[in-house]
């Protein structure tokens, strides 16, 4: 089988992983979490032999609920992670899988929101990269945490059927570097087709987000060529896609330093 239709059928299958998993320690279908180099490192999803790398799948409506799901979660097993937290960061504003282009929309086209939250925490994502929030690693050095995922309309319609695409990166408050971009593409009553469609072109051969210059690595060059499109309109450069290349740009960039992930 291609390498790319053994991530696909990896994928798909994680959310029935997701639901079988609830019975145990470590959950199938979540994105597991180690520490490499010093350096947070994302891999999985649990339970399937083939590594995905990077690309994870969440179906909306798999507890029951619409427009809702606690998965994937995340799971570092006992005695991964010293005394802490661990939090993530959304890199992208929330984008949507246009088949008839065959490529994502901008999150500027997309009318849904994402509502992230845990108790009393809560992210919105919206068009744009935003701050997450961070929990507390266990007592035992593990962090089994599963976020709660709605897709909200847009006051006036349900959310669009279709393969929704969420962006991240993780960080710590321990010194650890963040992990490389990771992506989490979510389900909502799409086609089989588009939803494998989706899929496969996350693996496609693209310049990782920051690597300005293509050289395979985020680094010096490319902060050069940000600051040379400071306050442009310039579209490589607008790292955030807000319209105009500023501190939010650079504070991504800064964010992905170092080589591109794969």
């Amino acid at each position: 089988m291609h390498a790319s239709s053994m991530r696909i059928t990896a994928l798909m299958a994680t959310g029935l992983m997701a639901i079988a998993g609830e019975l145990h320690a470590q959950h199938a279908g979540d994105i597991a979490i180690r520490v490499v180099d010093q350096q947070l490192e994302v891999y999985g999803p649990i339970g399937e032999e083939v590594d995905t790398e990077g690309v994870y799948l969440g179906t909306f409506g798999d507890t029951g609920f619409p427009d809702f799901t606690s998965n994937p979660g995340f799971d570092a097993i006992p005695g991964t992670l010293p005394e802490g937290r661990i939090g993530f960061t959304v890199l992208d504003g929330l984008r949507r899988w246009d088949a008839q282009s065959g490529d994502w929309l901008e999150a500027t086209e997309v009318d849904e929101k994402l509502r992230i939250w845990f108790i009393t925490l809560e992210t919105i994502v919206e068009d744009a990269p935003i701050a997450g929030f961070d929990l507390a690693v266990q007592p035992d050095g593990g962090w089994h945490r599963h976020f709660n995922f709605l897709l909200l309309g847009d006051g006036k319609n349900d959310p669009a059927a279709g393969v929704y695409r969420l962006d991240l990166a993780l960080y710590s408050t321990m010194g650890l570097q963040q992990s490389n971009p990771f992506t989490i593409l979510f389900d909502q009553e799409a086609d089989p087709d588009d939803v494998s469609a989706a899929i496969d072109s996350m693996y496609e051969d693209s310049p990782c987000t920051g690597d300005l210059d293509g050289n395979g690595i985020v680094d010096g060059g490319d902060l050069a060529l940000l600051l040379a499109a400071w306050s442009t309109i310039d579209s490589l450069a607008d790292l955030s896609r807000d319209g105009v290349v500023d501190g939010q740009d650079l504070a991504i960039l800064l964010g992905l330093w170092g080589p591109c992930p794969g």
